[in-house]
């Protein structure tokens, strides 16, 4: 359970990263700088949802789980974040993805 939302932190924060570099973006190089705080939020959102879950309901989540996956969404969700951000950009000037 806990990796699933991790993945599902992750895929939002690079949609997130594209939509703020498509729109937001003057450079590509200023809209990737920009989605790493946006991987960053998410990451933030993620372990402060799971410690809500985990007081509200005991016994659901395993602490070791959802610290090894905060970590791992405070790390992917960033690039996936920046990443997104430089296609978003590059999608906004009507250029292929890739």
């Amino acid at each position: 359970m806990e990796f699933v939302a991790a993945i599902l932190a992750c895929v939002i924060a690079a949609l997130s990263g594209f939509v703020a570099g498509g729109r937001w973006a003057p450079g590509p190089i200023i809209g990737a700088l920009m989605g790493i705080p946006i991987g960053l939020f998410f990451a933030a959102a993620y372990f402060t949802l799971a410690l809500w879950v985990a007081q509200t309901w005991p016994h659901l989540l395993q602490a070791h789980r959802v610290g090894l996956c905060a970590a791992g969404v405070l790390l992917v969700g960033a690039i996936l974040a920046a990443i997104g951000a430089w296609f978003g950009y590059r999608k906004s000037l009507g250029a292929s993805l890739f």
